[in-house]
């Protein structure tokens, strides 16, 4: 049994007996994630939260029922998306965006897929954003999470729109180096589309 296994059965085994350290483990593992896959469906950050809140809440009510990581992660995933489609199927204000987004979690699980995906890596991306120079941080933190453009942020920080690009191009860089400094060629290779994208937001 490798290291990795031998970690994986001993934070399950403590997960399962309700260890504080072992939960709060799991939950800072996933919780971000799933907070991008869900405000990705709901297009909400404040329902994603509570949608991805919830979910938890449900995981450790059945925490028995769990041998192994990947069935945790993949309860967590499943969840999210049926809170989710709930919220879409009984808000109020069904945009046309929302009615589309509530066929494809229906009819085309590629569609679920690729949105789990694209969460994963931008954990992973935004996890190499905390080694980054406080400016650089700041910057790429408000184009992921506060989803500004390169105009809101000049205009938030009263900085030039030059001077984010620039910022934004040298996180980008180091971003890239980290990663293959991690042997994650796999994350560079899936998000290389994005990442050379929020060059020109």
């Amino acid at each position: 049994m490798s290291t990795s296994e031998s970690y994986g059965n001993d934070l399950i085994s403590a997960f399962r007996q309700g260890d504080q350290e072992a939960i709060n483990s799991i939950y800072h593992a996933h919780f971000r994630p799933l907070c991008y896959f869900a405000r990705n469906l709901v297009n909400n950050k404040e329902e994603a939260e509570d949608i991805v809140v919830e979910t938890f809440i449900k995981l450790l009510r059945k925490r028995n029922d769990f041998d192994d990581l990947v069935k945790i992660k993949g309860f967590l995933y499943a969840v999210t998306r049926n809170a989710c489609l709930d919220f879409l199927k009984h808000s109020r204000r069904k945009t046309a965006s929302h009615k589309e987004i509530i066929y494809l979690m229906e009819k085309d699980e590629d569609f679920v897929q690729s949105r789990i995906i694209k969460a994963e890596l931008l954990n992973t991306i935004l996890e190499e954003v905390e080694s980054l120079p406080p400016v650089r941080r700041n910057i790429f933190k408000l184009i992921f999470v506060e989803e500004l453009s390169t105009a809101e942020i000049a205009e938030k920080l009263n900085i030039t729109i030059d001077t984010v690009r620039v910022q934004k191009a040298r996180a980008l860089h180091s971003i890239r180096a980290n990663i293959l400094k991690k042997g994650l060629l796999s994350v560079l290779c899936n998000m290389t589309a994005l990442l050379t994208f929020l060059l020109f937001v």
